[in-house]
């Protein structure tokens, strides 16, 4: 799911932020106080709206996630102390899911973003990471001996640091809201401990994002069937079929090629073809929805036709292919054995 528009995500800017410490290695986490002025703020922002697609979730009924962030949307512009001590209750719930295992100590990011004049919020998780890095004397111009120094406390701009992202709009009734969640520890769905701090529940079932995820390559390969191998122009239907079902997989939106590679042959038309997938999958719903396709689950169409060069179109059961065999010219001969035929009429369905 797209979490905002072309349009919305220029204008989207940040109005507040502030971070926490947290991780396996604290009882409690470690409270700070909000940004003012903000800091760094095209940083924190490329990084946000990098995130803008994902796994679409609604709140639970009495999320305490949820009511948090109500407070904060309805007080904060007059009360200087809310978005800091309501952050910091955000805090201790998701130190407290988070606590124990391996889980990695990081910073809890809670930003309100705006819109278009609509306030929205981005919660993110942000690991640690070790780095080093070389300082050199600008008065010094030649042979000179970098200074190294390193830092486990630090914010990078790879993605793979962005641990867990949530996106929030809430919904001007007294309840509910749109999440779009990217967890790069279960890229098709989400944490159980991430589930339970934010209280949410996914929108779409696996069922139906395979249903529309199949409906989307159906229409991949009818908008850019003429492009295609011969095999695959004459059997594309088919061939998504039978790559979906061989056996079940994991579908990563952030890494459709192998998927499109696999069922439409190598892409010699790659940039026309991905960006056709990415416009229709946004035009269903499912732009940056990663799941399980599960195979058993597919149910293959029991129908198949044939289109002749001379447009004869045979409609059959797939346990009833008619026989196909060559000829000495190099034609194809088709044989239907029927017990009776019980139509010879008009073909009133098409203008002829």
């Amino acid at each position: 799911m797209s979490f905002l528009t072309d349009e919305e995500a220029l204008d989207l800017r940040i109005n507040r932020m502030i971070f926490h410490v947290v991780g396996k290695n604290l009882d409690v986490p470690i409270l700070l106080s909000e940004i003012s002025p903000l800091q760094h703020v095209d940083f924190f922002l490329e990084r946000i709206k990098s995130s803008l697609k994902g796994n679409a979730f609604s709140f639970l009924n009495d999320s305490n996630t949820e009511r948090i962030l109500r407070i904060i949307r309805n007080d904060a512009d007059h009360n200087p102390e809310c978005f800091t001590e309501q952050s910091k209750l955000l805090a201790s719930d998701f130190q407290s899911h988070h606590s124990g295992g391996n889980t990695s100590m990081g910073c809890f990011f809670l930003f309100e973003l705006i819109s278009n004049g609509k306030k929205l919020y981005a919660i993110i998780k942000y690991d640690n990471e070790d780095v080093v890095r070389y300082v050199l004397d600008e008065k010094q111009a030649d042979n000179q001996i970098p200074r190294l120094e390193r830092f486990n406390e630090s914010f990078v701009r790879k993605a793979e640091a962005m641990q867990k992202i949530a996106l929030i709009r809430l919904s001007e009734q007294k309840s509910g809201g749109d999440i779009v969640v990217r967890d790069r520890s279960k890229r098709t769905n989400i944490s159980r401990y991430f589930k339970g701090f934010l209280q949410a529940k996914r929108k779409n079932r696996e069922e139906e994002l395979c249903e529309k995820l199949i409906d989307v390559l159906k229409d991949v390969f009818k908008k850019n069937k003429s492009i295609l191998p011969e095999g695959i122009q004459k059997s594309g239907v088919n061939k998504i079929y039978e790559v979906l079902c061989r056996a079940d997989f994991k579908y990563d939106a952030e890494e459709p090629i192998p998927l499109l590679t696999s069922i439409f042959g190598p892409l010699d038309e790659k940039p026309t073809i991905e960006k056709s997938f990415t416009t229709i999958s946004r035009d269903h719903g499912i732009d940056g929805e990663s799941f399980v396709v599960i195979a058993k689950d597919i149910q293959k169409p029991n129908r198949r036709r044939i289109v002749t060069a001379e447009n004869v179109v045979i409609s059959y059961n797939i346990n009833q292919r008619p026989l196909i065999t060559d000829t000495d010219d190099g034609k194809k001969k088709i044989t239907i054995l029927t017990a009776k035929v019980i139509e010879d009429d008009v073909d009133t369905t098409k203008n002829s």
